[in-house]
């Protein structure tokens, strides 16, 4: 059996001191992927990057099999779609040499931006004063304090990083950072060997509602002062959700019934039963009120309380039992059972 990879990601703004840190991880054993790096060498080596490049910027992007970083530079400076169109072609490439690589750790300063943040695990943001990262930057690149200020302004602000990640080092010359690192290791070491749990604990998910946003959301990490989340659809987009989105886990919701209140899980399950396992066969979203309320009834829950559950929250019900089950979360028994410190307290929200 082959040893699973959990990846982590270093990131970090300009001037934060990422890739000094990275150089600690490496006196420590731990070989860290550059993307910066890997990025520049596939552009030069890559023979399939090359043609698309070539094909995109045109004849002069290699001259004599070198690469022609003036014709790069001058294309990206048109336009941002130009800029886009060539991050299109460089960053995937990077990514599947990343997996290939078989390294579980990574570098990289455009986490979030580039999309990589999708293929790890957790994420460490390093961070430093504004103050301190513009004169480290001044004084590395040799640059103008407006220019450095350019530059910063182009990145993802460092609070939403860092509200993006799972784990903060602070390289501000003041704080330890050997003493940081060997802490986190240590972290990321319990966080390993916590894993070998039992079965029913490994499958059980939190699946999240957040009001105003369509869809449902898986939880990822818990930041400082947020939550992380990942969509449930195609784009599987990972973005930070604060208190004030109003939040609510699908294990903390009931239904409203003649008798006792029943657990969303219970009715998926049964929803699920009925429709062995495919979506639901019947056109909820065109039905009208008397058609909803009967397949509801005799397919579901026959005890529901008609007086105080709309028909918006069946059909938010069915809407959500079909993204599950597209995305082959169907143990709703398991899975969506109430973790620690959890409460069945909530209802179906009203529209």
């Amino acid at each position: 059996m082959t040893k699973a990879i959990l990846r982590t990601a270093i990131t970090g703004g300009i001037g934060s001191g990422k890739s000094f840190v990275c150089q600690l991880l490496q006196q420590r054993g731990i070989d860290v992927y550059d993307c910066d790096a890997a990025a520049k060498r596939l552009m030069r080596d890559s023979e399939p990057l090359r043609q698309q490049l070539t094909r995109l910027i045109g004849p002069d992007t290699y001259r004599d099999g070198q690469l022609n970083k003036a014709a790069v530079a001058a294309f990206m400076m048109q336009s941002e779609e130009n800029t886009l169109a060539v991050n299109h072609l460089v960053h995937p490439a990077v990514f599947r040499d990343f997996l290939d690589s078989g390294k579980e750790w990574v570098e990289s300063a455009i986490l979030f931006e580039s999309g990589l943040y999708r293929y790890v695990d957790r994420a460490v943001c390093v961070t430093a004063p504004e103050e301190v990262r513009i004169q480290r930057v001044m004084e590395r690149d040799g640059i103008s304090r407006q220019k450095t200020l350019e530059w910063m302004a182009k990145q993802m602000p460092q609070e939403e990083v860092l509200g993006r990640c799972d784990f903060e080092i602070v390289n501000d010359g003041q704080h330890d950072l050997a003493e940081q690192v060997d802490r986190l290791l240590d972290q990321i070491k319990n966080i390993t060997q916590n894993n070998n749990i039992t079965r029913k604990e490994k499958m059980q998910l939190t699946i999240l509602s957040i009001a105003g946003k369509p869809g449902l959301y898986k939880l990822v990490s818990r930041g400082k002062a947020n939550l992380i989340v990942e969509a449930l659809d195609e784009t599987h987009k990972r973005m930070p959700a604060f208190a004030t989105d109003r939040v609510t886990s699908l294990a903390d919701i009931a239904m409203y019934t003649d008798a006792e209140d029943v657990p969303l899980m219970t009715i998926l399950a049964a929803l699920r039963d009925k429709e062995e396992g495919k979506p639901v066969s019947f056109n909820y979203k065109k039905a009208s009120s008397k058609e909803l309320r009967d397949f509801f009834a005799d397919r579901v829950l026959p005890s529901f309380d008609q007086d105080r559950v709309h028909d918006s929250d069946i059909r938010k019900l069915l809407q959500w039992y079909n993204i599950l089950i597209k995305n082959e979360i169907t143990n709703f028994e398991e899975q969506l059972s109430p973790t620690e410190g959890d409460n069945v307290d909530d209802r179906m929200e009203k529209e």
